[in-house]
């Protein structure tokens, strides 16, 4: 069976640059994003890029993980989008003029990670009674220090910190003392400390054959920032997913609705349907509730 994961264009999603703080990221974002995709009720028209093989700023390890779905027959010459650098850091960006409502990309539900990818693997007996995030925040670790994981040339293209002020030095949140943005950002670090110190006792410890490189509670925020970063969480019969390739998507700050998701049946092979899961244009509403999370 194979779900898969279409989506329409939307914005890039855009890492950090090198060349700038995490505080001047964030102001930054809120201030301009004028460098992503937005998905557009006009058709998305391009005027020249560079092939990720020949762009000399693509890393290297996202042409591996390039060329890792194209042997997968997840991307092909047809894909009209391909990994990018903007000056808000790595995103996808159009090889092409696409045309209202294309479908953009495909990702088979077999290489998403979620609560289910977790139960499947080794430690899914000792995460069964976890909170979903924390399963999966296990489960990127344990695979993260994995030199054989077979997601591990995924987890390498993936950012050592986000833009989040939860990575922020005491200096950086210094500057917003007395906000209410550093009254949430010490909840939450209280929140995934408390978390982790649990886990680290009841599951990480004791099963030390399943965790045999010690994780600390760095590696727990990294794995936080990331499925706060990443994840979808309100798929159909989904709690929490995060979905190779389409987690470079993102769409704009200034939309709010999670109703542009949409899960339909359709071919899934030769004698079997099933779910497609569809991208549509989003909603401008008001507020912060979908598409950029500062914390």
């Amino acid at each position: 069976m194979a779900t898969f994961i279409s989506l329409y264009p939307s914005t890039s999603y855009c890492l950090l640059s090198p060349h700038r703080t995490r505080k001047q990221q964030y102001f930054s974002f809120l201030k301009s994003n004028s460098s992503c995709i937005y998905l557009k009720k006009t058709p998305l028209s391009v005027n020249s890029v560079l092939s990720i093989e020949t762009d000399p700023k693509i890393p290297q390890t996202v042409q591996t993980f390039w060329q890792w779905l194209k042997d997968e027959g997840v991307v092909s010459a047809k894909t009209p989008v391909r990994p990018g650098l903007v000056p808000e850091g790595l995103g996808l960006v159009a090889t092409r003029d696409v045309a209202k409502n294309e479908v953009v990309l495909e990702v088979p539900k077999k290489y998403w990670i979620n609560p289910d990818t977790v139960l499947a693997s080794e430690i899914g007996n000792v995460c069964s009674e976890l909170k979903p995030w924390i399963s999966v925040a296990l489960f990127l670790l344990r695979e993260r220090f994995r030199e054989e994981s077979k997601w591990k040339i995924y987890i390498d293209i993936l950012p050592e910190y986000t833009n989040s002020t939860i990575f922020w030095s005491e200096e950086e949140l210094s500057e917003i003392q007395g906000t209410q943005l550093l009254s949430t950002t010490l909840g939450v670090k209280e929140y995934v400390q408390n978390e982790f110190l649990k886990i680290e006792e009841d599951i990480i410890l004791p099963n030390k054959q399943l965790f045999p490189i010690p994780i600390t509670l760095e590696d727990f925020f990294w794995a936080f920032g990331i499925l706060r970063s990443r994840a979808f969480s309100r798929l159909r019969n989904q709690n929490l997913v995060i979905i190779p390739f389409a987690d470079l998507i993102n769409h704009s700050s200034r939309v709010t609705t999670e109703d542009h998701a949409y899960e339909v049946r359709g071919p899934a092979g030769l004698f079997s349907w099933d779910y497609l899961l569809f991208f549509k244009e989003p909603v401008t509403t008001q507020g912060w509730r979908a598409g950029f999370y500062p914390i």
